[in-house]
Order: C-alpha cells, then structure tokens, then sequence
C-alpha cells in the first residue's frame, strides 16, 4: 500500500509525499517490537518498480546508477528543504535547486485555458519531474507551509499538517507527539522541576 493512501495527504501531492517518504528513517520501539527503518529506492532496480508502479516509467526501460544518484540526492534535497528552518532556507533552496535541474518540466496549456507543469521525458527517470510539479503547485496553493517532517529525533517522516492553525510539530500526536511528550516529563521530574 502506498503511503498516500495509509495517511490522509491530498490527492494533488500523493506522488510527492511518497517520494519524500520513500526512505523510512524512523527509530522507535512500539509495544516491545524495534521499527525497522529502510529505503524503497535503495538499489536502480528498486526506483524502476517504484516508478513503473506509479505510471512514470515505460516497462521495460532502465534506470542508471547515474539516474539512481540523482533520484536520491533530489530526494535528499526536498526532505532537506521541506525540513529547513527560516535560517537555513536559502542553502536549502539552492541544494533542491541543483538536483531538480536534472528533472526539467514543461508548460503544457489546455484548449481550456488552463497551464499545468509536466515532466520533460528526456531519460528514464524523467518522470520524477512529477514531483517536482507537484511541489510547485502545492507552493502556489499557498500550502507549502503544511508538508513537514515530524520534530521527534527518531522519526522524521514527512507528513501533511491538516490541523486548522497548521502548527502541528508530529506526524502523529498520538505516537510520536506523546513519546516526546513523555520524555520531556521524566526529564522535568529527573531535574526535579
């Protein structure tokens, strides 16, 4: 099952948070079992299934370990920018900036007046111009601001604020918002606070 489709995300921005959520960093122990963290894009072989699966890669084609780089330092770089604090903002746009430039986009209009981005099928990996689109029209949707990634050191998944106020800090209250909660607690009482 595909991330977008476990987490309530937007339609408009499923294939990007599955891209930014393709690596699983989280660390954490729930009810005595170790998560395990682990990449679906680890190996070429590994992007190709992914993109074939989500209509961005011609069966049959293959993907380079140049391309397989460059996926994954455009992935490093939008987890970086979404993640990156208004100081940090300028260096994390110009590393998105470098590794999007190997995904260029097109304007494409419609009979109906209406613009939309696509990707320029250049190479395999092509499609990962995609993503990248449909960053720029969560940024125009003036909703860049809602995707962010969990303020808990052992998580850092991306995820989707839809609380009204968007200040959500958790991909999830629940679990990651009350082991930091928790924690946070027993250090107040170890001090004695």
């Amino acid at each position: 099952m595909r991330h977008s489709e476990k987490f309530p995300v937007p339609a408009d921005i499923a294939l990007l948070y599955d891209f930014v959520n393709s690596i699983d960093l989280r660390r954490y122990v729930e009810q005595g079992v170790a998560h395990e963290p682990g990449d679906e894009l680890a190996t070429p072989a590994q992007l190709e299934k992914w993109l074939q699966t989500r209509g961005l890669l011609k069966s049959g084609s293959r993907i380079s370990p140049a391309e397989h780089r460059e996926a994954l330092e455009l992935r490093a770089a939008l987890r970086q920018f979404l993640s990156s604090s208004p100081t940090q903002q300028n260096a994390a746009a110009i590393e998105l900036e470098r590794a999007a430039a190997r995904f260029p986009l097109s304007v494409t209009a419609s009979r109906k007046r209406s613009l939309d981005l696509r990707p320029v099928a250049r190479r395999a990996s092509s499609g990962l111009g995609g993503v990248l689109a449909e960053l720029v029209r969560l940024a125009d949707s003036g909703r860049l601001e809602r995707m962010k990634i969990c303020s808990s050191e052992e998580c850092h998944w991306v995820f989707y604020d839809r609380s009204k106020p968007g200040n959500r800090r958790w991909c999830s209250s629940d679990r990651c918002g009350n082991r930091e909660k928790t924690r946070a607690y027993r250090d107040r009482q170890r001090r004695g606070d």
